[in-house]
């Protein structure tokens, strides 16, 4: 019998204008001031707004960091602590995409202890106990932030860095379909074949467990048939809940039984080159599927996730059934023109570095140095996109 332990899941409120309903649970948690850390650009576009004007009509005090753009820079979490300190503030709310929610969920652990970020990277001290209590508003679906317990951030040399703890868990999560509705296609299809390589890799690592199947697998079936949907029409607002809805069960999946190699090249290869997480892991997990399936190991559940995205219930259908589903999402498998220059050597160092090398750990099979230099040659041995005029 295998033993497993099924995360914490926080309240969820979903729904098409549920964003309305943060000023009661705001209320209903430490009241103000809240502190809002939300990506740049959703202040031109006027959602932030849409939030601070409810807080205001409801006469709690608030201060916005619309700030988040890439990545959140160590030295950004660190000023926001700082600012969050100074403002007293009672309740985090992070607003965005996965960016805004590691960002968000790091600040709140953090903020209160006094201490730099880089103190905790890497799991190097536990994370303070004394942290302040946050809400998650995504506007992006496909990370799945809002559901798990780690937050990634960048250093100023662009190296990622990790932090882990049940301390990083959100105390809510509001999901509102709307917020979503002016992601563009390319975006769209990103962000949520990054929800499908959550679910899949989270049902097929080493150690899966029933709850990451029963999230991983649920996700898939809903992602299949609802990412193309919303890819093509990004006005459909169903889909864009089924696609939200399938991005958090799919960080369940994450959070109970987390990633393997499709996620160990992403990071590697951001780590070298600025490229989108979402379109990194797609193209990592793509790459790694044909290798991972040859292997014996795994096979019942690689099986079981290819039957999930409509194919046979068969390891070898699995690649196919990913590859068919990134093409009608208008994914190439081509790398992007930026990283022309990244050679094997230095992305197998990247795959294999502290903080990444854990993600190739969870894979049903053993993975030696010489299988992280095989799949490197395998990734920079990919097309690349044209080089813009």
């Amino acid at each position: 019998m295998q033993i497993f332990n099924m995360g914490q899941v926080p309240p969820v409120t979903f729904g098409a204008g549920r964003i309305a309903k943060v000023p009661k649970i705001v209320k209903n948690m430490n009241g103000g001031p809240v502190f809002i850390i939300a990506d740049a650009i959703l202040a031109q576009l006027g959602v932030t707004e849409r939030l601070t004007q409810d807080l205001a009509d409801n006469g709690i005090a608030f201060e916005l960091a619309a700030e988040v753009s890439g990545e959140p820079k160590e030295a950004l979490v660190d000023d926001l602590c700082a600012r969050v300190r100074n403002a007293g503030a009672r309740v985090i709310v992070g607003l965005g995409g996965g960016a805004a929610m590691d960002a968000a969920k790091l600040v709140a652990a953090i903020a209160n202890a006094n201490q730099p970020a880089q103190n905790f990277a890497l799991a190097a001290r536990p994370l303070p106990a004394n942290g302040i209590p946050a809400i998650a508003i995504p506007t992006t679906a496909g990370t799945g932030s809002e559901v798990t317990r780690t937050s990634v951030i960048s250093k100023a040399d662009g190296w990622k860095t990790w932090f882990w703890g049940e301390e990083l868990m959100f105390s809510q999560v509001v999901l509102d379909p709307e917020l979503t509705l002016s992601l563009p296609p390319h975006l769209t299809a990103w962000t949520g074949i990054d929800a499908v390589a959550h679910a899949l890799e989270g049902a097929t690592v080493r150690n899966a467990s029933p709850a990451g199947q029963l999230y991983g697998l649920e996700a898939l079936r809903i992602l299949s048939e609802a990412l193309p949907r919303v890819v093509a029409d990004g006005a459909d607002l169903e889909a864009r809940g089924r696609v939200l809805w399938a991005s958090t069960v799919a960080g369940l999946a994450l959070h109970n039984c987390n990633t393997h190699m499709g996620h160990n090249i992403s990071h590697a290869l951001g780590s070298l080159v600025r490229i989108h997480h979402g379109l990194a892991t797609g193209l990592g997990l793509e790459v790694s599927l044909p290798w991972l399936v040859a292997r014996s190991e795994g096979a019942e559940n690689y099986g079981l996730a290819a039957h999930a995205l409509g194919g046979d219930a068969t390891a070898d259908a699995l690649p196919l059934e990913f590859s068919k589903l990134m093409r009608v999402c208008s994914i190439p498998a081509e790398l992007p023109a930026e990283c022309r220059d990244i050679n094997a050597s230095a992305l197998a160092a990247e795959m294999r570095n502290d903080a990444n090398i854990g993600m190739a750990a969870n894979a049903p099979c053993q993975i030696s140095d010489s299988d992280l230099d095989a799949l490197a040659s395998l990734v920079v041995a990919m097309p690349h996109e044209a080089a813009a005029p």
